[in-house]
């Protein structure tokens, strides 16, 4: 089994919008490029199953990378970004930043909750629980504290395109990381992590592989 995670290229217009496929104007012409540039870089890489958040700015580069494949991609409805409350989604951006700006005036021990929008469990609830529900769903079943796949499910290559802060979070909950505000994770814009998983005993841990300097 493989878990392949992947963030979105730069970002165009609405950082909300959920479009339908196929996607355009979602990314900026060099996150168009940063797109094409990972679609060739990972060419050789299998993927049986393919996710993304359903933010235009993931759909676009999922299309991208996976272009020619003929894979389907699946939404993934509760992998999008951190979200505001939605009284400061349509804040003009000079007032946004300055309120983020504002939120950023405390230590990481007072930011477990955010009275702008999602706090961090907030994010863990959104995202975990329907995540290990979708793995149980495809045969990847979550037990004793790793995974016990189905026999035909032990080859899968699963790949999810989404945000740093979502893919942050699964980062995190893969590899036992303790919960804390401020993430040990720092996708950049079509960064990507992968998962193999260890086998003992009939149940599989996820593992972070770490590539040769020598590339994928």
């Amino acid at each position: 089994m493989k878990i392949t995670l992947i963030r979105h290229g730069e970002m165009a217009g609405d950082p909300f919008i959920c479009p339908g496929s196929p996607v355009s104007g979602c990314l900026t012409n060099i996150g168009v490029a940063e797109a094409q540039a990972a679609a060739e870089a990972l060419k050789g890489e299998r993927y049986d199953i393919a996710y993304s958040s359903p933010f235009g700015r993931a759909l676009q580069t999922a299309e991208i990378v996976l272009a020619g494949r003929g894979l389907d991609i699946r939404i993934m409805p509760f992998i999008h970004e951190w979200m505001p409350k939605e009284e400061y989604r349509k804040l003009p951006d000079d007032e946004w930043e300055e309120l983020m700006r504002s939120q950023g005036d405390t230590y990481a021990e007072q930011s477990w909750a955010s009275e702008i929008g999602e706090g961090l469990l907030d994010m863990y609830a959104r995202v975990i629980p329907p995540f290990l529900a979708e793995m149980d769903r495809i045969g990847i079943h979550p037990r004793y504290g790793g995974f016990v796949p189905d026999e035909d499910a032990k080859d899968l290559s699963v790949v999810i395109f989404a945000h740093g802060g979502s893919l942050g979070v699964l980062t995190g909950f893969l590899l036992g990381v303790r919960l804390f505000p401020v993430s040990g994770f720092s996708f950049e814009h079509t960064g990507v992590a992968r998962f193999g998983f260890a086998g003992k005993n009939g149940v599989y841990y996820p593992q972070l592989i770490i590539p040769a300097a020598r590339g994928f």
